[in-house]
C-alpha cells in the first residue's frame, strides 16, 4: 500500500528540485537542443502543474491545515493584481496571449513564497541569482565578441532576447551578487566578485540608458540601507567614470537631455502621450492587459498618422503600460504591490539580525532596481525579466518578515 506522507514529501522534493531548475536557468540563459529547448519560463510553467496538483492531493489528505496560508498573506497586493488585470480583459479575451504568461508568472511568486521558505533554500537561490549570470556575459561574448568594441551596434544582448531585457536582468541580479560578496568566503566569495565585474562589463555594454540609471540607485539604496558608502561610491564612481570618458557611452547617457533628437526616445515619448490618452479615456480597467491589447488600441489612434506603419511593440514604460491596459485599478494595484514588497524589505534590513538585514537589504535593492528600470521597459513581456521580477516577489514575501523567525 502507497504511503501517502512519504509520495507527498517526494513530490514536493520534485517540485523544490524543477523550481530550483529554473531559478538556475536565469542565470545561465535559454538552453537549445536539436529537439527542444530549456528556459526558465517554460520549467517553471511544467512546475505549477505539478505544484498545483500536489495542493490538491494535500488538501485532500491533510485539509486546509496543510496549506500554511499564513506565510503566504503577504501576497495579498499580487491577488488584486492579478483579479485587475483579468477584469480587464472582460467581457472577452481576445488578443490576451500575455496573460497568459502574467498568470503562470503569479503561480511562479506563489510557488517561491511557498517552497522556498527554508533559510538554506533562500541562500542557496540568492547564490544562483546573483552569481550565474557570470554565464550569462560570457555566453553572450562568446556568442558575439564585437560588443567589446563599445560601438552601439554591437550592444550586449545574447542569450537573451534583446539588450535592454540584458541590462534590465542584469540591474536587478547585481545587488543579489554584492550579497554574495558579503555573506559567503574563500572561492564562492572570489567567484561572487569575478561575477560582480563580469555582470558590471555587461551591464555598461548592453547601452540601456534604464538599466544603468536602475543599477546606479540600486546601490545607492543598499548603501543607504546598511551604511556602507564606500565600496559603493568607488563602484558608481568607475562606472561613471567609463560612461562619460568613452564618447560612445557618453552620448548614449546625453541623448537623455534631449530625447527629441533621439529617434528612439522621440517614438517612446509619442506613444507614451498616446497611451496616456488612452487610459483617459478607459480611466478604470483600461483597454485590457498586454501588449496585444494596447497595440491594438494604439494602431486606432495613429491610423493616418506618420507612424501608422511604424512596429509598434509596446511603450517601453510599465507605469503607462499598466495605465493604458488595466487602468487605475490595475495600475494602483501595482503600484501597492511594489510598495508593500519595498517597504517589507527595508523594514527588515532596519530592524532584523545582521544576516538578515544584508540579505533583506540585497532583496529590497533588487526590487528598487525594477520599480526604477520600469521607467524604460515592461519586465512582463519578456520571459526571463517576468519570472526574475516574481521570484524576487516570492523571495521577498518569503524572506522578509519582521518580528518573525526564519524556519
Amino acid at each position: 500500500m502507497v504511503n501517502i506522507n512519504k509520495l507527498l514529501d517526494w513530490w514536493q522534493r520534485g517540485v523544490i528540485a524543477a523550481l530550483g531548475i529554473s531559478i538556475l536557468l536565469l542565470g545561465i540563459g535559454r538552453l537549445e537542443f536539436s529537439s527542444f529547448s530549456l528556459s526558465a519560463w517554460s520549467v517553471s510553467r511544467t512546475t505549477f502543474f505539478f505544484w498545483f496538483l500536489g495542493k490538491l492531493l494535500l488538501l485532500y489528505h491533510r485539509g486546509w491545515a496543510g496549506f500554511e496560508l499564513r506565510r503566504l498573506s503577504g501576497l495579498a497586493p499580487l491577488s488584486l493584481f492579478f483579479l485587475a488585470a483579468t477584469l480587464s480583459l472582460l467581457p472577452d479575451f481576445r488578443a490576451a496571449g500575455d496573460y497568459r504568461y502574467f498568470a503562470f508568472a503569479c503561480g511562479h511568486a506563489v510557488m517561491v513564497a511557498d517552497l522556498l521558505a527554508d533559510q538554506q533554500r533562500v541562500r542557496w537561490t540568492i547564490l544562483a541569482l546573483g552569481v550565474l549570470p557570470a554565464i550569462l556575459v560570457v555566453r553572450g561574448l562568446v556568442n558575439n565578441p564585437a560588443v567589446l568594441s563599445v560601438n552601439l551596434a554591437h550592444r550586449f544582448g545574447f542569450p537573451l532576447d534583446h539588450a535592454n531585457t540584458a541590462g534590465f536582468v542584469l540591474a536587478l541580479t547585481l545587488p543579489l551578487c554584492l550579497w554574495c560578496i558579503a555573506t559567503e568566503t574563500g572561492w564562492r566569495r572570489r567567484l561572487a566578485v569575478v561575477s560582480c565585474m563580469l555582470q558590471w562589463l555587461a551591464l555598461i555594454l548592453t547601452f540601456s540608458r534604464a538599466a544603468w540609471l536602475g543599477a546606479t540607485l540600486s546601490l545607492l539604496v543598499y548603501a543607504i540601507l546598511l551604511k556602507q558608502w564606500k565600496p559603493i561610491t568607488i563602484i558608481v564612481a568607475a562606472i561613471f567614470a567609463a560612461i562619460l570618458t568613452l564618447p560612445s557611452f557618453r552620448d548614449r547617457l546625453l541623448s537623455m537631455a534631449n530625447p527629441r533628437q533621439d529617434y528612439a526616445l522621440g517614438q517612446r515619448l509619442m506613444l507614451v502621450s498616446e497611451a496616456m490618452r488612452l487610459g483617459v479615456d478607459k480611466p478604470i480597467l483600461g483597454v485590457g492587459y498586454g501588449r496585444g491589447r494596447v497595440k491594438e488600441a494604439l494602431r486606432g489612434r495613429l491610423r493616418g498618422s506618420e507612424y501608422e506603419n511604424d512596429p509598434l511593440w509596446h511603450t517601453h514604460n510599465l507605469y503607462v503600460e499598466l495605465f493604458a491596459g488595466t487602468g487605475l485599478i490595475g495600475l494602483g494595484a501595482f503600484l501597492w504591490m511594489s510598495s508593500t514588497a519595498l517597504m517589507r524589505a527595508a523594514r527588515s534590513a532596519w530592524r532584523a539580525a545582521r544576516p538578515d538585514a544584508i540579505l533583506s537589504t540585497a532583496l529590497g535593492s533588487s526590487w528598487f532596481a525594477m520599480i526604477i528600470c520600469g521607467l524604460g521597459d515592461v519586465p512582463f513581456f519578456h520571459h526571463e525579466t517576468r519570472i526574475l521580477l516574481f521570484t524576487l516577489l516570492g523571495l521577498i514575501v518569503s524572506t522578509c518578515s519582521v518580528g518573525t523567525s526564519r524556519q
